[in-house]
Order: C-alpha cells, then sequence, then structure tokens
C-alpha cells in the first residue's frame, strides 16, 4: 500500500475510484488466431460507484429483453445505442473515463524479441538509446517484424514459451543472415551487433516463462492489457485527486491468480513519460490502492457498462446514429494500443518532435561527449 499524501493533492474524504473492467477477444498464450487477431480491453474508471445509478437501466433493458445480463452482441446495434445514450445521461454526473486498450496480438512477437535480446542492460552490444527511447525501440520492433517474416515470429514464440534456448539461438543465426538487407547503415550495425552478442551469450535470454505451470500468463495481451489499466487507474486518481476504492475486473479463471498477483506487487508504483519518449520516471504512489475483486458480470452493473461500452467503441460502425454515440464515448476516453501501425506512428511523431526542436553547439558537443562515456562503458561490459 502506498503512503498517504497530504489532502492538498489527495482528498480521502471525497468518494474513490471505482474501476470496472471487461477484456474480449479471447488471447491466452494463442496469439496468432486468424479469428481474434485483436484482443480488446475496456473499463469505466469513475469517482464514486456507479451502479445505484445504472442498475436501474439495465435491470429495466434485462427485463425487456428477458436476460439475465447485458452483453452487447446478444442485443445488437440498434438497442445497445439506445440503452449507451441512457447510460451516458446517467453518468453526466459522475467524473469518469472510458479506458480503451487494443493489442495486435501477433505483434506481440516481434516486441517480446526485442525485449529479449536488445534490452541494453542484458546486452551491452547495443546502444542504451536504442532500448530506452520510443524512436529507436521501436524502429527495432518493426525492422525485426519485417525480419520475422515467412513464420519467424511463430517460431520464435513457440521457443520463447518453452524457454527453448537452443531455438532462440536459431531465430537470432536466421535474423543474422537477413541483417546486412536493412537499409539504414546504422539500424543494420545496430541489429547485427544485438545479434551476434546474443548469440555468443545466451545466457542473456532470460527464461522464465516455462518456469512454473503459470509463468507463461505474463506474456500474454492479458497481462498487458492489465498493466496498461493499472497505469491508468493511477493518471485517473492523479488528475481527480483520489484513492482507489475497488478495481472490479471481469471474473477470468484463467488470468486470476496473475492479476492478483500484479496488482499486488505492481499497482502501488505509476511512473511519468519522458517528454521526449525515454526512460519514464519511477514512483511510489501516494494514496490508498484499494480492493481488487474478480466477479461475474452478472453481480456487477459498472461491469455491463464497461461491456456494452467496449462492443461499441470496438466496432466499426457504419449507422450514422451508431457512429455518434461511439463518438461521444471516445470523447471521454484514453487508449493505448499495441500494433505495428502504433509503431510506425510513434517512430513517425518522434522522429517529427526532435527536428523541430532547436539544439545549441553546446548541446551538440555535450551530446557526443555522452556517447563516448556510454561506448566506452558498452566496451569495458562487453569485455568482461
Amino acid at each position: 500500500m502506498g503512503a498517504k499524501a497530504s489532502k492538498n493533492s489527495h482528498d480521502f474524504d471525497k468518494p474513490g475510484t471505482y474501476v470496472y473492467a471487461d477484456e474480449s477477444g479471447n488471447s491466452g498464450k494463442d496469439i496468432f488466431s486468424e479469428k481474434s487477431p485483436i484482443y480488446y480491453q475496456g473499463a469505466i474508471l469513475s469517482v464514486g460507484e456507479i451502479d445505484n445509478v445504472v442498475g436501474p437501466i439495465i435491470q429495466r433493458y434485462c427485463d425487456e429483453n428477458t436476460l439475465e445480463r447485458l452483453h452487447g452482441y446478444e442485443l445488437g446495434e440498434a438497442i445497445v445505442n439506445r440503452i449507451c445514450l441512457d447510460l451516458l445521461k446517467a453518468l453526466e454526473d459522475f467524473d469518469w473515463q472510458f479506458h480503451y486498450t487494443a493489442i495486435e496480438k501477433r505483434y506481440m512477437s516481434p516486441t517480446k524479441f526485442v525485449d529479449t535480446v536488445f534490452d541494453c542492460y542484458d546486452n551491452p552490444a547495443v546502444h542504451p538509446f536504442w532500448y530506452t527511447t520510443e524512436l529507436f525501440r521501436h524502429t527495432l520492433c518493426i525492422l525485426i517484424d519485417d525480419m520475422m517474416e515467412g513464420g519467424g515470429d511463430e517460431a520464435f514464440w513457440q521457443y520463447y514459451l518453452a524457454d527453448d534456448v537452443d531455438g532462440l539461438i536459431e531465430i537470432c543465426e536466421i535474423l543474422l543472415e537477413r541483417a546486412p538487407h536493412i537499409f539504414d547503415k546504422r539500424a543494420c550495425e545496430v541489429v547485427t551487433d544485438g545479434l551476434q552478442y546474443a548469440i555468443r551469450h545466451p545466457e542473456i535470454l532470460t527464461l522464465v516463462s516455462a518456469k512454473g505451470k503459470s509463468a507463461y500468463k505474463k506474456q500474454t495481451p492479458n497481462i498487458v492489457a492489465f498493466s496498461s489499466l493499472l497505469t491508468a487507474t493511477h493518471r485517473f486518481c492523479n488528475k481527480f485527486g483520489t484513492s482507489v476504492s475497488e478495481m472490479i475486473h471481469d471474473q477470468s479463471d484463467e488470468f486470476k491468480g496473475t492479476m492478483r498477483e500484479y496488482h499486488r506487487m505492481f499497482f502501488g508504483v505509476n511512473y511519468q513519460d519522458d517528454e521526449f519518449g525515454g526512460i519514464p520516471l519511477f514512483k511510489e504512489v501516494e494514496y490508498e490502492l484499494g480492493t481488487f475483486k474478480l466477479e461475474s458480470s452478472k453481480n456487477s452493473y459498472g461491469l455491463q457498462v464497461a461491456d456494452l461500452f467496449l462492443w461499441l467503441v470496438q466496432r466499426d460502425v457504419k449507422d450514422e446514429v451508431l457512429k455518434k454515440t461511439k463518438s461521444l464515448i471516445l470523447e471521454n476516453s484514453d487508449n493505448y494500443f499495441i500494433s505495428r501501425n502504433m509503431s510506425l506512428a510513434i517512430v513517425k511523431a518522434r522522429h517529427h518532435q526532435l527536428m523541430q526542436q532547436d539544439i545549441t553547439p553546446e548541446q551538440i558537443q555535450a551530446g557526443k561527449e555522452l556517447n563516448k562515456q556510454i561506448v566506452a562503458n558498452q566496451l569495458r561490459k562487453m569485455k568482461k
């Protein structure tokens, strides 16, 4: 539990934050299913609990449609639209937000490869800037995704989940043969040096996925999305100066233990993004973290609201009326995406941001000196 802060920053007498989270696009370790390429998570975050306000609305529609609980896919667009409009009206007196996560599941393979092989804290052949800054890390992810074409991504994922060192080295060797085709000279050097070091030093290929029958779950889209929800909850609490009262996630038998572990171990720490996409600053949160519950949506009206909003937001709607309702939800939302297209967008945005900066000759010289120190430190580590 984080230590309490003064009431100047968080008012412990006001209603706490309630989080109601739902998911769709079943995943687990199978990230290459063509039937379900995207994993989605949606959550309502509110100051104060909303069940008493949204409950009568949901119960009315349950009665009208002879349902035990509301699911978007059972109702159809027209009914979901009416329900969502009623719910949005009911939430007008609340401070609330919808958090939306979408993960292109297959893209987790190249990104996990980058984390495994090109982590500069394990691989001294990789210049720290290429792993710790968004511009270069996402560049690596895109390059590795391209180089894994033809089944390399699926092969790596199987080797990774099995902690198969020989298989991981085999993937590194295949990618090393393809590295000379990288157009950018510096990127080619970084990828080549990083792969060569990993092949010579397979001990850097951290083995965690097969240690225990549940260890693989930490590598899944489900837990990546859950981590993004924890971070979104911190942002929400800081914005409204509240503590957390309850975090309620739709029941998940497969991931309940891992979710509880992540909530216990990581929820007490938040981070602040670096202005230029560099290393974030981590610090312990200064408010109560509340309780974490896994419940059936039968027992939580708030979870049913999250389900309905998520069902609508993830759809590519054509109807203009439905588009307007969807936009009303998105106007009061934040999101977290993992996909190749998002990596491309981040690279483009960060490159543009850096190109717009005015850099003095003194800053350029200081940068050169820092780079000399970094390279010298890399060489020392590689000689050990």
